[in-house]
């Protein structure tokens, strides 16, 4: 494999000769400079691809110089393509390439001739220091690497032959002689190695290199197709120092696909083979902190909480002893992270910024700690994940919504001034929450869209997987199931491979089944979706792992198991006491899930209490679906209580946002509560016989049909069944024993589908 001359870097010399000969047409030449730099600087480009980049070395002459055509040179019907095939196959033999590079020397200056003054290229240049790249790597060739560059040279402008003889038959019936196309012939094959001739060891590593940057930036994996081409490429350059990359490569490529053991191995030998490769091992020392920072995140990653603090503690020591601040405050946020995801993790000499600094300090302080280092040295990506931290600490902690908003805001502020393109995502998965939080589910999904339409490709990949499943999850429980199943089987084949991604919408996709199963009463698959879900609870985050929870209560109340439900949902309570950094919001939903097991046991007075406590916690913390959801408990528990003008009047002032928020399970509760309301009212309130009684159960049933359309487009099956047999009843009261019939039979043919 060369090292650097490859037969694409020949032909941008001659690319940039034609340029600078003004052989082009004007309103061409942007258009030239343009594609001459998209080839030099190819990793370099905005949104560039592994796969495109490493499949465009792989090009021969015609595929590579295929946008040329479109261009116009300075002689008439030619183009630029023309023009410089045209110079391209007047280098026909090895003196000619010589002479070519003896030529090239002459472009870093200002040469005037007799006719014109022709402008050469400036040494600072970008042009410039290409051409004096190749001119120098050209004079270190030894004989045998000359000759496999011209061999190379000759098949990979083969592809343009064809044009050219049509274009120049004279000069192509000269070239056409026996040895010309015996050369072709020994040399039209693949060469005998398996190496490609495009290819150097400058482009291999270079692509090395950016396939682990993006690794790292977006958590994919690497293709099936480019993980061969690196492997066969770095075979053939033992020589040339990319060992300890293709093993920082392998690291990344074991994490993602869930094989801890190797991961550690590889990072083990990427600095090993880093440490040998360094002239001064106190060089590495400056490296060896960020080994132990990528050792604490794998760590982590699989669940090793323990080994991930004491590779953080050591990370944190050497990056102090080392006064390597950048690193040291990125260890610190992490640290930060580690004790929030795990409360239960052991205590680490550096659990705060205490054993950093000094002193008594708290969470608080620590995030404002970080903030005012990452505003001293300027690191904006740091300054804005310690803003979502904080964001994350006044959600959860102290259940300040709109003040987490306010944080959001700025760390939104601060990707788009200082271009954080990587934070985006995140930062609008926050703003979602947030807002869903606040009542404002349309918004939030908007938000949750965005993460795929604006960023795409250039967001990390668990970003964008997050933001699908949390949209299916809502289209799940909106009723739209086929939707949202048809959007976790399309993030499942964008995640084939990664580990963890992989379990994440599988876990979504069973809480989807799940789901459906509860609303049509199958207890049976329910139960079956629910034992799949437990292999998956120890490995997934706190977000499944509730939803997970709720779901089996659900499960539980579906089979009349109240004492076990309400046993659940106190051990839980009490777990979130103990638990310093519980969210509010899950200890609020969960008392208004105990009002209605409460209700369900004829425990009225009790439940009346308890959604009272729900409700005003609720408002106050502006947690607007769990003061619905606490509302509607409250009114189901007036009902009971034989309050039904305050159970209207109290539902009459939330229906619209409940409308609005867009919980299509709490619609359809609150209508049929509307429904038993306007009954009691007529039933205890209204005179029998009289015409504000019949006007109230008309009223009753009109909320009752309503209620009975919402239950059918969430397949809810116990919610049909409840509405069904309130229509028969209301219909035998006003003595329609036609509607009566048809109620009934819509009843038994239900019962017979669920059976």
């Amino acid at each position: 494999m060369p090292r650097f001359l490859t037969p694409g870097k020949i032909c941008l010399l001659a690319l940039i000769d034609t340029y600078l000969s003004a052989e082009t047409a004007s309103k061409a030449r942007l258009a030239v400079l343009d594609f001459i730099a998209s080839q030099i600087h190819a990793a370099s480009k905005p949104g560039a691809d592994v796969p495109v980049l490493a499949d465009s070395l792989c090009h021969d002459a015609a595929e590579m110089l295929r946008p040329l055509s479109s261009w116009s040179s300075d002689k008439p019907g030619r183009t630029v393509y023309d023009v410089l095939l045209q110079r391209l196959w007047k280098i026909d033999t090895l003196d000619t390439l010589h002479v070519l590079f003896d030529g090239f020397s002459k472009l870093i200056s200002f040469v005037a001739t007799s006719n014109h003054v022709r402008r050469g290229l400036s040494r600072a240049s970008p042009l410039g220091q290409f051409v004096r790249r190749c001119c120098v790597e050209f004079t270190r060739l030894q004989f045998t690497d000359f000759q496999a560059l011209w061999h190379s040279f000759v098949i990979w402008r083969a592809s343009t032959h064809e044009a050219w003889a049509h274009k120049d038959p004279t000069d192509a019936a000269r070239l056409a002689s026996p040895a010309e196309e015996a050369l072709q012939e020994a040399f039209a094959a693949p060469l005998a190695d398996g190496g490609n001739a495009s290819v150097s060891a400058e482009d291999s590593e270079t692509i090395l290199t950016f396939s682990i940057h993006q690794l790292q930036k977006l958590g994919t994996r690497l293709p099936n197709d480019v993980r061969g081409m690196l492997r066969t490429w770095i075979d053939n350059q033992l020589d040339s120092g990319t060992q300890s990359l293709q093993h920082f490569l392998a690291f990344f490529e074991h994490w993602k696909s869930g094989q801890y053991t190797m991961a550690l191995e590889s990072l083990h030998r990427y600095f090993d083979y880093s440490l040998v490769a360094t002239s001064s091992s106190d060089n590495m020392k400056v490296y060896y902190q960020y080994a132990l920072l990528h050792l604490s995140v794998l760590h982590a990653e699989f669940d090793c909480w323990d080994q991930s603090v004491e590779s953080m503690d050591e990370c944190i020591a050497t990056a102090r002893e080392n006064h390597d601040t950048t690193c040291l405050n990125f260890a610190l946020s992490w640290l930060l992270y580690l004790r929030q995801a795990r409360p239960s993790t052991q205590r680490s000499p550096y659990g705060s910024i205490a054993g950093v600094v000094g002193g008594d300090t708290g969470e608080q302080d620590e995030v404002t700690f970080l903030k005012t280092k990452a505003k001293e040295t300027k690191h904006w990506s740091l300054l804005s994940s310690t803003l979502l931290d904080e964001a994350k600490l006044e959600m959860y902690r102290h259940g300040s919504t709109a003040k987490a908003l306010e944080y959001i805001l700025q760390s939104s502020f601060l990707n788009s001034t200082h271009d954080l393109r990587m934070l985006m995502p995140v930062t609008n998965l926050f703003a979602g929450a947030s807002l869903d939080r606040l009542g404002f589910s349309p918004l939030a999904g908007r938000m949750y869209e965005e993460v795929s339409v604006l960023h795409g490709n250039q967001s990390p990949i668990s970003d964008r997987v997050r933001a699908t499943c949390r949209m299916a999850y809502n289209k799940a429980q909106s009723g739209r199931y086929g939707e949202a199943e048809r959007m976790l089987e399309q993030a499942a084949l964008s995640v084939q491979g990664i580990l963890k991604l992989e379990q994440r919408v599988q876990s979504f996709a069973i809480l989807v089944q799940m789901t459906r199963s509860l609303c049509r009463a199958d207890t049976n698959a329910a139960s079956y979706y629910l034992t799949k879900l437990q292999s998956l609870r120890n490995f997934s985050d706190p977000e499944i792992e509730f939803e997970v929870f709720l779901l089996e209560v659900e499960l539980l109340l579906k089979r009349q198991e109240h004492t076990e439900a309400f046993r659940l949902v106190n051990a839980r309570l009490r777990k979130l006491k103990t638990v310093h950094s519980a969210d509010a919001g899950h200890g609020l939903y969960l008392l208004t899930l105990k009002c209605r097991i409460l209700s369900g046991c004829n425990q009225s007075p009790k439940a009346f209490s308890t959604a009272i406590r729900a409700v005003a916690s609720s408002a106050r913390l502006l947690l607007v679906p769990t003061f619905l959801e606490g509302l509607v408990a409250l009114a189901r528990v007036l009902n009971d209580l034989s309050e039904f003008s305050a159970a209207q009047r109290l539902l009459h002032a939330c229906m619209p946002m409940v409308f609005e928020s867009r919980q299509t399970r709490l619609l359809a509760q609150g209508l049929l509560t509307l429904g038993e309301s306007q009954v009691g009212i007529a039933g205890h309130e209204n005179a029998s016989g009289t015409a504000e009684q019949a006007q109230s159960m008309r009223t009753a049933e009109d909320y009752i049909e309503r209620a009975h359309e919402v239950y059918t487009s969430l397949e809810d099956f116990s919610g049909r069944i409840e509405c069904i047999c309130m229509k028969s009843q209301l219909a035998n009261w006003r003595g329609d024993p036609s509607s009566a019939s048809q109620a009934d039979t819509l009843y038994f043919q239900l019962l017979a589908d669920g059976q």
